[in-house]
């Protein structure tokens, strides 16, 4: 006996679809992302990071430096101090800029307290004829370049270097020509003096120069704690070697003798900051210690031979410190991290160190 047979179902099979490569690592061109969706998402990344991030294609370097992205960061409150070197380079008339930023794929697990940071060029326009012996100081994004000798001739010339736009634009010119000018941040406005008197006060906002021959605060200390530095300042700014204090929270601060000091305004004494042996190497004169604001805390540069060169050149050093006041009378130190960051020729100098607010 025999049955009919069945027919069979036939199923089609649908081809299995091959992964391309093209749409996985190219997006595609008609769905880009919004500009505002990018700033938002780069407003929220470290400034440590951008330097890395402008290298990897020329949109991404033309909205890292966008002063939309550093109004997205003001808006949602993501501005943070960014450390500037401004060094001296023996083959340069005019000084050479640099930041400090993230090296890129640096793991922070290599060993204690190495940073992954090192410094890089910003470029800056420079000035033309150059100018010797100026001051500088940051006021929010800005640093300002304040007097100083063109062509050997004192000048009253302001120029400001907008770190957003790395452009270099003119402010108006100070009541006096000074050669060998002090500026000093108060506040938001300029206070830049040449000997012991305040001579000029400066307001960004409004623009104008207000003479001023008596000085607004006693904080920073008299000129008897410093005499080996404050008397050769002249000839310090023309030759080499400089003497770097700085102003933390209204605390006057320098290194001398292998330690870092501070200046007590309310009892008028110099005062040692504790808790910082064995936490770095031994810092000698000839290491050139810099000193800066840095957010709040301490940044510490100084530089030594660099082993490795066969021409003798210096390897730049960084360090952070946290500051903690635990008494009136008692502020104490913790490196947070250091490590060298730039290799620099044999007759280099320091210029200055600021913390601009980006």
């Amino acid at each position: 006996m025999s049955f009919p047979e069945k027919k069979r179902k036939t199923t089609t099979k649908k081809p299995l679809l091959k992964p391309s490569l093209t749409l996985q690592s190219t997006p595609n061109p008609s769905l880009p992302l919004p500009d505002d969706l990018l700033l938002s998402c780069f407003a929220r990344v470290s400034r440590l990071y951008y330097p890395t991030l402008s290298l990897v294609s020329k949109s991404l370097r033309s909205l890292i430096t966008s002063p939309e992205l550093y109004k997205t960061r003001s808006l949602l409150n993501r501005t943070e101090s960014c450390l500037y070197v401004c060094l001296k380079l023996p083959s340069d008339d005019n000084p050479r800029w640099f930041t400090l930023c993230r090296k890129p794929n640096q793991s922070r697990k290599k060993k204690k307290k190495t940073s992954g940071n090192v410094l890089v060029p910003v470029l800056f326009p420079q000035s033309s004829p150059p100018t010797h012996a100026a001051s500088f100081v940051a006021v929010g994004s800005d640093i300002y370049e304040i007097g100083g000798l063109i062509n050997d001739v004192p000048s009253s010339n302001v120029s400001v270097l907008d770190c957003h736009s790395l452009s270099r634009n003119q402010a108006p010119n100070m009541s006096m020509a000074m050669e060998n000018p002090a500026a000093y941040a108060i506040d938001g406005k300029l206070c830049v003096v040449e000997g012991s008197n305040y001579k000029d006060f400066f307001d960004p906002k409004t623009q104008t120069w207000k003479p001023e021959n008596r000085p607004p605060f006693a904080l920073a200390p008299p000129e008897e704690y410093l005499p080996e530095y404050r008397g050769r300042n002249l000839w310090i700014r023309r030759h080499g070697t400089s003497f770097s204090g700085c102003m933390i929270d209204n605390v006057y601060w320098w290194y001398k003798d292998g330690q870092f000091e501070w200046y007590d305004a309310f009892k008028r004494e110099c005062r040692i900051l504790k808790g910082m042996e064995g936490q770095l190497p031994k810092l000698t004169r000839s290491c050139d210690v810099q000193l800066a604001d840095y957010g709040g805390k301490m940044a510490v540069l100084w530089h030594k031979h660099d082993r490795s060169s066969n021409d003798k050149g210096r390897v730049i050093w960084c360090a952070e410190i946290a500051l903690e006041r635990r008494s009136s009378e008692e502020i104490w130190g913790k490196v947070e991290w250091f490590d060298h960051v730039l290799k620099v020729p044999k007759l280099f100098r320091f210029v200055c160190v600021l913390d601009p607010t980006l």
